[in-house]
């Protein structure tokens, strides 16, 4: 159960945190004595066999450390320090680096408890982010003796009832900055980064939703008039689209690099903050502070990373044989007999539907796992390393998976495996438009049911869980003890940049994509602020130097938009026709050197600016 309300006032001596600190002497007698309902606390889980008082001595020894010990339960032992204990060790061992944050209490109490015991420092290690579990630890004979077997942290009432939705779709508009902020005081900065990103996504995609649902109306209307889905509208639905993502782009660079000053967390507390613990690392000490430092030799690391590109080669074969194979199930499709089947609507649908079944297939069973393999091959020394190369993969797939069939639709249109070309004898903004729609909302639905049927299982088995400890969530020890690990946000953070591709890069001929992406973020903003409080057991505050890949993908996406959108409108369509009816093809052409030239500076601009830091980043990340 939670700690009483009565704020606990003792006499602590201070638990002596390094051999670097020069004023470890004077410190030692200092007083500590008051531990909020705010404090964080780590839930040490012991087994029920019956341990003749040693578990007890050991106990004693931790709160004549300085530390407040709660037990619960038979098996789960709650730790905590005082706040003022909390923040001296911040002091003592930050960078005190300019407009740095201080570290969470949560990582100063993780630092306290590791330094108490250095057996238990092992045992303390957060998971990988590729095994997502920690490595077996060889505890002290004493904490063996304890019957010792794990540990998690535990729920704050008082702070999640601050962080959590108020109403059922609260939020729509996005979050204002004070929740923003107190979700980075509660769960660290690398979970605070995709909230804020999500948020973001949640605040500036209202307009290309709407947009979106008026564009498919008109779309819709002129399918069933004139039986094709060009029409007029088209240019202004794709210029206004790409003025609004490149609005987007400036005020998410510029709310980057606001909250990279805002969160810069002081990261060198321990010598081991950021370590991505799946690596094989080797000691070193460094010879004027005598520290022990984790490394890996750079030129290793830069022989993996070669060689790994090159094995992406056969996820990139995949992927590309998935489309080929799937154009070629949509070619058998619209060409069987036409009384049966209409090669237009049904044919092209179902040929499109295929496509998001081997896309997804091919992308989530193996392409994803296959890179995480490689990414953990790399041997990152920094957790953000491995996430930021991860989500570099993971992006390159998805893009190549969903592109490849249209522009083979768009620019080649050759039979593969049959004597049929993949598109219809429709125009070929009918059949990408046919095409990008079907695999686009197919696809969507596949993840929008995956996501909800796990939702719906987690939900499922807490609520079952919940009812042997009690009548409702209370976060007691016990029911948080029963609760699944957080997996993290590359899943969603993946399925969110193909909706992102599809709402920008391929709107022209997939106006539903901005709809659908708004109700897919509003869903999983409002899912992840829940279940990060009543689903998951409370995660690891990890840091994060700034992000990850797929907050800077944005860029990437809307000028990739830019130089998609242009052909499609000037050679697809024929709408130009409606408002230019004098223009050739030899003006098309003109044109289209001219805006691409126009591109490429714009996009060498604004990638040197944006990542000039990149390589000094890159550097702390590995």
């Amino acid at each position: 159960r939670e700690m009483s309300t009565t704020v606990v006032q003792e006499e602590r001596k201070f638990l002596l945190t390094g051999s670097r600190d020069e004023h470890a002497a004077q410190l030692a007698g200092k007083s500590y004595g008051s531990i909020s309902q705010t404090s964080p606390r780590i839930c040490l889980v012991f087994n029920d066999s019956y341990l003749g008082g040693q578990r007890s001595a050991w106990l004693s020894k931790v709160r004549a450390a300085g530390f407040c010990v709660e037990q619960t339960s038979a098996n789960l032992v709650a730790i905590a320090a005082p706040d003022e204990m909390l923040q001296s060790l911040a002091i003592q061992r930050g960078s005190h680096g300019q407009h740095t944050m201080p570290a969470t209490p949560e990582r100063s109490l993780h630092v306290l408890l590791s330094d108490f015991d250095p057996s238990l420092a092992a045992f303390l290690e957060v998971p990988g982010p590729f095994s997502n579990r920690s490595r077996m630890a060889r505890l002290s004979e004493e904490l063996e003796a304890c019957g010792l077997i794990g540990w998690f942290w535990l729920h704050n009432v008082e702070s999640a009832a601050t962080i959590a939705p108020k109403f059922v779709w609260s939020g729509c508009f996005g979050l204002s900055r004070e929740p923003l902020g107190r979700v980075r005081d509660y769960f660290g900065t690398e979970i605070s980064w995709d909230l804020l990103y999500m948020n973001f996504m949640a605040r500036w995609m209202v307009v290309p939703a709407m947009g979106s649902a008026a564009y498919s109306y008109v779309t819709a209307l002129a399918f069933l008039s004139t039986g094709s889905v060009d029409n007029p509208f088209l240019p202004l639905f794709s210029v206004g689209l790409i003025v609004w993502g490149m609005i987007m782009l400036f005020f998410w660079g510029r709310l980057e690099r606001r909250y990279q000053e805002k969160w810069r967390e002081d990261v060198n507390i321990s010598g081991r903050d950021d370590i991505n613990t799946d690596a094989v690392l080797e000691t070193k000490i460094d010879d004027e502070t005598g520290e022990v430092k984790l490394v890996y030799p750079e030129w290793k690391h830069k022989a993996k990373k070669f060689a790994a590109s090159a094995l992406m080669a056969p996820c990139l074969a995949l992927v590309l044989g998935a489309g080929l194979l799937a154009l070629d199930f949509r070619a058998r499709i619209i060409n069987l007999d036409p009384k049966l089947i209409d090669g237009i609507s049904v044919g092209g649908m179902l040929g499109g539907v295929a496509t998001a079944a081997i896309i997804f297939i091919a992308t989530r069973l193996v392409c994803y796992h296959w890179c995480a393999v490689l990414t953990n091959w790399e041997n990152y020394t920094k957790r953000s390393g491995y996430i930021y190369s991860l989500g570099v993969k993971c992006f390159l797939i998805d893009l190549v998976a969903h592109a490849f069939p249209l522009i083979y639709l768009a620019l080649l249109d050759f039979p593969i495996l049959s004597r049929f070309a993949p598109a219809s004898k429709a125009s070929i903004m009918d059949s990408l438009t046919v095409q990008a729609v079907t695999v686009f909302t197919a696809w969507w639905l596949c993840t929008a049911t995956f996501s909800y049927f796990e939702a719906y299982l987690l939900q499922r088995r807490a609520d079952a869980e919940v009812d042997r400890v009690g009548s409702k969530p209370d976060l007691s020890h016990e029911e948080q003890h029963l609760r699944p690990n957080f997996p993290g946000y590359l899943t969603t953070n993946a399925w969110m940049s193909v909706q992102l591709i599809y709402s920008f890069v391929f709107a022209a001929v997939c106006p539903v994509a901005p709809l659908l992406m708004y109700i897919w973020v509003l869903h999983r903003l409002n899912w992840d602020r829940s279940a990060l409080l009543y689903v998951y057991k409370r995660p690891h505050p990890h840091p994060s130097p700034g992000g990850n890949f797929w907050m800077r993908s944005i860029f990437f996406v809307m000028l990739l938009a830019l130089a998609v959108q242009i052909p499609i409108i000037l050679f697809c369509s024929k709408a130009l026709t409606f408002w230019l009816p004098s223009i050739t093809l030899e003006d098309r052409w003109g044109i289209f050197i001219l805006l691409e030239i126009l591109v490429l500076v714009l996009s060498s601009y604004v990638l040197s600016k944006e990542f000039r830091g990149e390589d000094a980043e890159g550097s702390e990340r590995v």
